[in-house]
Protein backbone atom coordinates (compact mmCIF):
# COMPACT_ATOMS: atom_id res chain seq x y z
CA UNK A 1 0.00 0.00 0.00
CA UNK A 2 2.78 2.35 0.92
CA UNK A 3 4.61 1.52 -2.28
CA UNK A 4 1.52 2.29 -4.34
CA UNK A 5 1.18 5.68 -2.71
CA UNK A 6 4.78 6.52 -3.57
CA UNK A 7 4.17 5.42 -7.18
CA UNK A 8 1.08 7.59 -7.42
CA UNK A 9 2.93 10.51 -5.96
CA UNK A 10 5.76 9.98 -8.45
CA UNK A 11 3.29 9.96 -11.37
CA UNK A 12 1.45 12.99 -10.04
CA UNK A 13 4.64 14.92 -9.32
CA UNK A 14 4.67 16.72 -12.68
CA UNK A 15 1.13 17.97 -12.11
CA UNK A 16 1.96 19.22 -8.61
CA UNK A 17 5.35 20.50 -9.52
CA UNK A 18 6.17 23.59 -7.54
CA UNK A 19 3.34 22.92 -4.98
CA UNK A 20 3.54 22.22 -1.22
CA UNK A 21 2.22 18.79 0.01
CA UNK A 22 1.74 17.71 3.57
CA UNK A 23 2.68 14.17 4.60
CA UNK A 24 1.72 12.26 7.72
CA UNK A 25 1.35 8.71 9.01
CA UNK A 26 -1.77 7.63 10.90
CA UNK A 27 -2.02 5.25 13.89
CA UNK A 28 -2.21 2.25 11.54
CA UNK A 29 1.11 3.19 9.85
CA UNK A 30 -0.50 4.40 6.64
CA UNK A 31 1.18 7.38 4.98
CA UNK A 32 -1.09 10.16 3.76
CA UNK A 33 -0.53 13.17 1.54
CA UNK A 34 -2.60 16.33 1.24
CA UNK A 35 -2.33 19.76 -0.23
CA UNK A 36 -4.01 21.16 2.90
CA UNK A 37 -2.08 21.61 6.12
CA UNK A 38 -2.82 18.93 8.75
CA UNK A 39 -1.76 18.95 12.38
CA UNK A 40 1.44 16.99 12.80
CA UNK A 41 1.97 16.66 9.02
CA UNK A 42 5.38 17.09 7.42
CA UNK A 43 5.73 19.78 4.79
CA UNK A 44 7.03 18.45 1.50
CA UNK A 45 7.98 20.50 -1.58
CA UNK A 46 7.17 18.67 -4.81
CA UNK A 47 9.14 19.30 -8.00
CA UNK A 48 9.01 17.69 -11.43
CA UNK A 49 11.60 17.22 -14.09
CA UNK A 50 9.72 19.52 -16.42
CA UNK A 51 9.66 22.29 -13.85
CA UNK A 52 13.12 21.94 -12.47
CA UNK A 53 14.77 25.25 -12.07
CA UNK A 54 17.07 26.02 -14.90
CA UNK A 55 20.72 25.66 -14.22
CA UNK A 56 22.38 28.97 -13.47
CA UNK A 57 23.87 30.65 -16.53
CA UNK A 58 27.60 30.44 -16.86
CA UNK A 59 29.47 33.25 -15.29
CA UNK A 60 30.03 36.05 -17.81
CA UNK A 61 33.63 36.89 -18.30
CA UNK A 62 34.08 39.92 -20.55
CA UNK A 63 36.63 39.29 -23.24
CA UNK A 64 39.62 41.52 -23.45
CA UNK A 65 39.01 44.46 -25.81
CA UNK A 66 40.61 43.92 -29.19
CA UNK A 67 43.18 46.54 -30.03
CA UNK A 68 42.65 48.26 -33.32
CA UNK A 69 45.84 47.93 -35.32
CA UNK A 70 47.46 51.30 -35.80
CA UNK A 71 48.39 51.98 -39.39
CA UNK A 72 52.08 52.63 -39.65
CA UNK A 73 52.94 56.08 -40.92
CA UNK A 74 55.76 57.00 -43.27
CA UNK A 75 59.26 56.09 -42.18
CA UNK A 76 60.36 59.72 -42.52
CA UNK A 77 58.33 62.73 -41.43
CA UNK A 78 60.10 64.81 -44.09
CA UNK A 79 61.67 63.59 -47.31
CA UNK A 80 61.88 66.24 -50.02
CA UNK A 81 64.09 67.76 -52.70
CA UNK A 82 65.17 71.21 -51.51
CA UNK A 83 67.19 72.08 -54.62
CA UNK A 84 66.15 72.73 -57.31
CA UNK A 85 62.75 74.05 -56.30
CA UNK A 86 59.50 73.47 -58.13
CA UNK A 87 59.43 75.34 -61.51
CA UNK A 88 62.84 76.90 -60.86
CA UNK A 89 64.65 78.30 -63.88
CA UNK A 90 68.39 77.56 -63.88
CA UNK A 91 70.07 80.08 -66.20
CA UNK A 92 73.60 80.22 -67.60
CA UNK A 93 75.22 77.54 -65.43
CA UNK A 94 76.86 75.73 -68.33
CA UNK A 95 74.50 72.79 -67.77
CA UNK A 96 75.52 72.31 -64.11
CA UNK A 97 72.58 71.44 -61.83
CA UNK A 98 72.90 70.35 -58.18
CA UNK A 99 70.17 68.21 -56.61
CA UNK A 100 69.96 68.36 -52.80
CA UNK A 101 67.77 66.07 -50.61
CA UNK A 102 66.56 66.57 -47.03
CA UNK A 103 65.17 63.86 -44.71
CA UNK A 104 63.89 63.87 -41.12
CA UNK A 105 65.11 61.79 -39.36
CA UNK A 106 68.38 61.06 -41.13
CA UNK A 107 68.22 58.30 -43.72
CA UNK A 108 68.69 54.87 -42.14
CA UNK A 109 71.88 53.08 -43.15
CA UNK A 110 69.77 50.02 -44.01
CA UNK A 111 67.79 51.99 -46.59
CA UNK A 112 68.82 52.71 -50.17
CA UNK A 113 68.19 56.05 -51.90
CA UNK A 114 67.81 56.23 -55.69
CA UNK A 115 67.57 59.38 -57.81
CA UNK A 116 65.51 59.56 -61.01
CA UNK A 117 66.03 62.19 -63.71
CA UNK A 118 63.23 62.41 -66.28
CA UNK A 119 62.00 59.00 -65.06
CA UNK A 120 65.34 57.20 -65.52
CA UNK A 121 67.56 56.13 -62.59
CA UNK A 122 70.78 58.09 -62.13
CA UNK A 123 73.84 55.85 -62.04
CA UNK A 124 76.38 56.38 -59.27
CA UNK A 125 74.07 58.33 -56.96
CA UNK A 126 74.79 58.09 -53.23
CA UNK A 127 74.34 60.28 -50.16
CA UNK A 128 71.92 63.18 -50.19
CA UNK A 129 73.20 65.32 -53.10
CA UNK A 130 74.29 64.96 -56.71
CA UNK A 131 75.70 67.37 -59.27
CA UNK A 132 74.77 67.01 -62.93
CA UNK A 133 77.00 68.43 -65.62
CA UNK A 134 76.14 69.22 -69.22
CA UNK A 135 72.41 69.17 -68.45
CA UNK A 136 70.55 69.72 -71.74
CA UNK A 137 68.49 72.84 -72.18
CA UNK A 138 64.77 72.47 -71.58
CA UNK A 139 62.39 71.19 -68.91
CA UNK A 140 63.32 68.25 -66.67
CA UNK A 141 61.88 66.32 -63.71
CA UNK A 142 63.67 64.78 -60.72
CA UNK A 143 62.58 62.67 -57.75
CA UNK A 144 64.19 60.48 -55.07
CA UNK A 145 63.00 57.08 -53.79
CA UNK A 146 63.89 55.25 -50.54
CA UNK A 147 63.69 51.45 -50.63
CA UNK A 148 64.70 48.43 -48.57
CA UNK A 149 64.87 44.84 -49.72
CA UNK A 150 63.63 45.81 -53.18
CA UNK A 151 60.42 47.41 -51.82
CA UNK A 152 59.70 51.15 -51.98
CA UNK A 153 59.36 52.76 -48.56
CA UNK A 154 58.93 56.43 -49.42
CA UNK A 155 59.51 58.86 -52.27
CA UNK A 156 59.70 62.62 -52.71
CA UNK A 157 57.23 64.68 -54.75
CA UNK A 158 58.34 65.13 -58.36
CA UNK A 159 60.14 68.46 -58.91
CA UNK A 160 60.04 70.14 -62.33
CA UNK A 161 62.81 72.60 -63.26
CA UNK A 162 63.95 74.41 -66.41
CA UNK A 163 67.47 74.80 -67.76
CA UNK A 164 68.07 78.03 -69.71
CA UNK A 165 71.36 78.70 -71.44
CA UNK A 166 72.12 81.68 -73.67
CA UNK A 167 74.07 81.11 -76.86
CA UNK A 168 75.21 83.01 -79.92
CA UNK A 169 72.75 81.08 -82.06
CA UNK A 170 69.83 81.92 -79.74
CA UNK A 171 70.59 85.29 -78.07
CA UNK A 172 68.20 86.58 -75.43
CA UNK A 173 65.57 89.06 -76.55
CA UNK A 174 62.96 91.09 -74.74
CA UNK A 175 62.87 93.90 -72.19
CA UNK A 176 66.13 92.81 -70.55
CA UNK A 177 68.04 93.61 -73.74
CA UNK A 178 66.68 97.12 -74.24
CA UNK A 179 69.36 99.84 -74.13
CA UNK A 180 66.73 102.43 -73.25
CA UNK A 181 63.01 102.25 -72.60
CA UNK A 182 60.76 102.74 -75.60
CA UNK A 183 58.89 105.96 -75.99
CA UNK A 184 55.27 105.92 -75.03
CA UNK A 185 52.69 106.78 -77.65
CA UNK A 186 50.08 109.47 -77.19
CA UNK A 187 47.48 108.62 -74.63
CA UNK A 188 50.02 107.07 -72.24
CA UNK A 189 49.84 103.68 -74.00
CA UNK A 190 52.72 101.25 -73.95
CA UNK A 191 54.17 99.93 -77.17
CA UNK A 192 52.83 96.42 -77.66
CA UNK A 193 55.34 95.37 -80.34
CA UNK A 194 58.91 94.42 -79.48
CA UNK A 195 61.16 97.13 -80.98
CA UNK A 196 63.84 95.95 -83.35
CA UNK A 197 67.57 96.44 -83.03
CA UNK A 198 67.39 99.24 -85.58
CA UNK A 199 64.65 101.03 -83.62
CA UNK A 200 66.60 100.78 -80.38
CA UNK A 201 69.99 101.74 -81.77
CA UNK A 202 69.10 104.03 -84.67
CA UNK A 203 70.72 101.73 -87.20
CA UNK A 204 69.51 101.46 -90.78
CA UNK A 205 71.36 98.24 -91.49
CA UNK A 206 69.43 95.15 -92.58
CA UNK A 207 68.21 93.09 -89.58
CA UNK A 208 68.35 89.31 -89.40
CA UNK A 209 64.86 88.23 -88.11
CA UNK A 210 66.32 85.13 -86.48
CA UNK A 211 68.70 87.03 -84.21
CA UNK A 212 67.21 90.56 -84.27
CA UNK A 213 70.75 91.79 -85.01
CA UNK A 214 72.24 93.55 -88.05
CA UNK A 215 73.23 91.30 -90.90
CA UNK A 216 76.96 91.00 -91.08
CA UNK A 217 78.20 91.56 -94.64
CA UNK A 218 81.67 90.69 -95.80
CA UNK A 219 83.63 93.65 -97.28
CA UNK A 220 84.47 93.47 -100.96
CA UNK A 221 87.95 92.11 -101.57
CA UNK A 222 90.57 94.77 -102.40
CA UNK A 223 92.16 94.21 -105.82
CA UNK A 224 95.62 95.81 -106.13
CA UNK A 225 96.14 98.02 -109.26
CA UNK A 226 98.07 96.52 -112.12
CA UNK A 227 101.60 97.83 -112.68
CA UNK A 228 102.25 99.63 -116.09
CA UNK A 229 103.74 97.45 -118.79
CA UNK A 230 107.48 97.84 -119.27
CA UNK A 231 108.78 98.65 -122.88
CA UNK A 232 110.45 95.79 -124.61
CA UNK A 233 114.26 96.24 -125.16
CA UNK A 234 115.52 96.81 -128.76
CA UNK A 235 117.44 93.97 -130.48
CA UNK A 236 121.21 94.17 -130.26
CA UNK A 237 122.86 95.95 -133.30
CA UNK A 238 119.68 97.62 -134.39
CA UNK A 239 119.86 101.33 -134.89
CA UNK A 240 117.16 102.82 -132.90
CA UNK A 241 118.12 106.46 -133.77
CA UNK A 242 116.05 108.53 -136.06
Amino acid sequence: MRTALYVLLALAAPAFAGQTVYKWVDEKGVTHFSDQPVAGAEKVELSGGANRPASPPPAYAPSAPQETPVKAGPAYSRFVIVNPQQDQAIINTGGTVTVQLAATPSIDARHTVALYLDGAPVAGFSGDSHEFSNMPRGTHTVKAVISAGGQTIQETPVVTFHVRQESGAQPPVGPAMRSKPPKRAAGNKLVTKQPSFAALNGSKAAIDPRTNLPVKTKPAPVVPPKAPAKPKPAPVGQNTGK
